[in-house]
């Protein structure tokens, strides 16, 4: 059993440099109004001044950093990095963990390795060839929250987004689009804490229907046994295969007709917001947003290379 005394002085890492620094002010305010009662907190604001930050952190001397961060400085191993150096131990992913799996083009090539389907990836060059009997996916190469995310349909669409997004069309990766049903799964404590669908009115599971028209959340759906197993095991397989640290959450989609399931990204640090959706999935499996603030501590780390 861990002592948790040993973890008493707390830094929040909230707000961050990337196009989720809403996001993350969510999930610190959440965080440190949970903790303060119980721990000796801090919240500190991260901007673009590391100097800043890094002379923060010394000045404070906390026992654990809870990384709030998502996105860009946050979850793709940059954070985590300065964190070592410090030797400081910090909640969620280290750097390899966290670098590979924000990286879609890199994360599907994990997946492909583990035997595990993912959307198939395409070409620039290949799509616009396309005669676009099924719809396409654009989705950024690096980032979460479902920001950046598109549907194209037709050419007229895909010349609209090549227009629009000329300056930065190499951030951005294309695949298929899979047709079904959104399945999320959510690990804690390297376990499965829940299996939830994810309804919603729009064509995709984007920004709006996560943060703002909140979507409709099912925990175990009625899905048949084989794909709830499949999803369970493809879930702790790859949290463990790629060394994810404690949390995890993963977005699939279950198609039907072909009876299988696709596994669209893993998020190493999902939010911890009062409308996330794993600690909603925790708290149908008996943790409560505090237990699972502890537990995050408790599985703090510091990874010495």
């Amino acid at each position: 059993m861990v002592n948790l005394k040993k973890y008493k002085k707390v830094v929040i890492l909230g707000g961050g440099i990337s196009d989720e620094k809403k996001i993350s002010d969510l999930t610190a305010k959440e965080v440190f109004n949970t903790l303060k009662k119980d721990y000796d907190v801090t919240l500190i604001n991260v901007t673009n001044d590391c100097k800043k930050l890094i002379e923060n952190l010394l000045k404070n001397k906390p026992n654990v950093v809870f990384n709030c961060l998502h996105g860009f400085f946050g979850e793709d191993g940059q954070i985590q990095s300065i964190l070592n150096y410090l030797n400081l131990k910090y909640t969620h992913s280290g750097v390899m963990t966290s670098s590979i799996l924000m990286n879609k083009e890199i994360s599907k090539k994990i997946f492909s390795s583990f035997g595990v389907n993912s959307p198939k990836s395409l070409t620039l060059e290949k799509i616009k060839q396309e005669k676009f009997e099924n719809p396409i996916i654009a989705k950024p190469v690096n980032g979460g929250s479902s920001n950046g995310l598109f549907k194209i349909k037709d050419k007229m669409g895909l010349n609209s987004f090549l227009e629009e997004n000329k300056k930065n069309i190499d951030s951005y990766l294309f695949e298929e689009f899979i047709k079904g049903r959104e399945i999320t799964v959510g690990v804690l404590n390297n376990k499965v804490c829940g299996i939830m669908e994810i309804v919603f009115d729009s064509e995709l599971y984007d920004y709006n229907n996560k943060y703002i028209k909140i979507a409709e959340h099912l925990i175990n759906p009625n899905i048949p046994s084989h794909i709830r197993d499949k999803l369970h095991d493809i879930s702790i397989n790859v949290h463990k295969g790629t060394n994810c640290n404690c949390i995890s959450r993963f977005d699939f989609r279950y198609d039907e007709e072909q009876d299988d399931v696709f596994l669209l990204e893993v998020n190493t640090q999902p939010g911890l917001t009062k409308n996330s959706l794993l600690p909603e999935m925790a708290k149908k499996d008996g943790v409560s947003f505090f237990e699972l603030c502890e537990i995050l501590i408790k599985n703090s780390i510091c990874e010495n290379f």
